[in-house]
């Protein structure tokens, strides 16, 4: 088990990538950059001729509700963990719970289009004592696009509406580039806040964007952020929207993204642009299907907050596939079952504080 920042962490990954197995972003000694208040470690697992077999980042956060005590996470475990080391990765991250002081839970929330591979991770995580949460933290179920055909294949399979707002960036005074300076991270910030304010959301600030902006600089194969940047304009404002993609093993997923709507020239589509340059770049970087970000079963008109922005995904593919499930271990059932009633109770208070 390595620490964030140690030389074995990258030489771990070097390694794994030399043999075929590039790690997920969420598994790289960056990731902890993108997250606010967390820190990490890498398990590793070798083989019996001693070479990296596996390896996945487990990230630690204090508990709120019970002060001294952390929350563990395994985030998109699937892809990148060959078969035969599934038993062994299972049964290193339960040990680790166990192993650790002051431990809650741990959380492992599985990622992989294949329900066969969800399913057997999940007989392994239930037999080595840990139960299948209620709801997944982020989606479990989302639209595919295949990228096995070539650029102008996947183009033409996306609805006239989106391919009419990517061809006519070259006709308006915008342009879609990396976003690289770090100055732009409270932009990205105030543009997340005015999106969700749009649907009706209650927008949580999960991300470290000057992080997520230095991590996507130094790991372009598994990060990439991307913006619309009016061209008559000069500072942050120039920013329209951006939409950041990341690799989990075998496929890239949209993560997030925000956008303004301007009022001051003719209506631009400010997403449909980013999209098809994460898409390309998730062809390009060897990914198999790109995962548009989980869906909603609503639509425009539905009541589904949401709704719409599920409508805008379905633009782009209209393949629904299920692809998540989370599973909880907890090795001290006492102070989590404490925990618990404390965070009900939290829940509780602030509810009746906003009648």
């Amino acid at each position: 088990m390595f620490d964030a920042g140690s030389p074995q962490w990258e030489e771990c990954e070097r390694a794994l990538a030399n043999a075929g197995i590039r790690l997920p972003l969420a598994h790289r000694a960056g990731w902890a950059r993108a997250r606010r208040g967390v820190s990490s470690q890498l398990v590793a697992l070798r083989g019996a001729d001693g070479d990296w077999v596996a390896a996945f980042g487990v990230y630690a956060a204090a508990s709120r509700a019970l002060p001294g005590f952390r929350l563990l996470r395994v985030e998109r475990f699937g892809e990148a963990v060959p078969r035969a080391a599934w038993a062994a990765a299972v049964e290193a991250l339960v040990a680790l719970a166990r192993r650790q002081p002051r431990v809650l839970w741990l959380s492992v929330e599985l990622f992989s289009r294949d329900d066969n591979t969800r399913a057997t991770l999940g007989e392994l995580l239930e037999r080595n004592g840990m139960a299948r949460a209620a709801t997944t933290r982020n989606w479990e179920r989302t639209l595919a696009l295949d990228l096995q055909p070539s650029e102008d294949q996947i183009f033409a399979s996306f609805s006239p509406t989106a391919r009419r707002s990517i061809r006519a960036v070259a006709k308006l005074p915008v342009q879609v580039r990396l976003i690289d300076d770090r100055a732009l991270a409270s932009r990205m910030e105030a543009l997340s806040c005015e999106t969700f304010a749009r649907t009706g959301g209650d927008y949580q600030a999960l991300w470290d964007w000057a992080g997520v902006i230095e991590l996507s600089g130094s790991l372009p194969d598994a990060s990439r952020l991307v913006g619309l940047f009016r061209t008559d304009k000069e500072g942050p404002e120039a920013l329209l929207g951006f939409a950041w993609g990341c690799w989990n093993g075998h496929s890239v997923s949209y993560m997030a993204g925000a956008s303004t709507r301007p009022t001051d020239q003719q209506r631009v589509g400010i997403v449909h642009p980013l999209f098809w340059d994460l898409i390309g770049w998730a062809k390009r970087t060897g990914g198999t299907w790109f995962d548009l970000g989980g869906i909603t079963a609503g639509s425009v008109g539905s009541g589904d907050p949401v709704g719409g922005i599920s409508d805008f995904k379905r633009l782009f593919s209209k393949d629904a596939i299920d692809v998540a499930a989370d599973w909880v271990f907890t090795p001290r059932r006492l102070p989590a079952g404490v925990a618990a009633l404390l965070s009900t109770g939290a829940a509780w208070l602030s509810r009746v504080a906003g009648r």
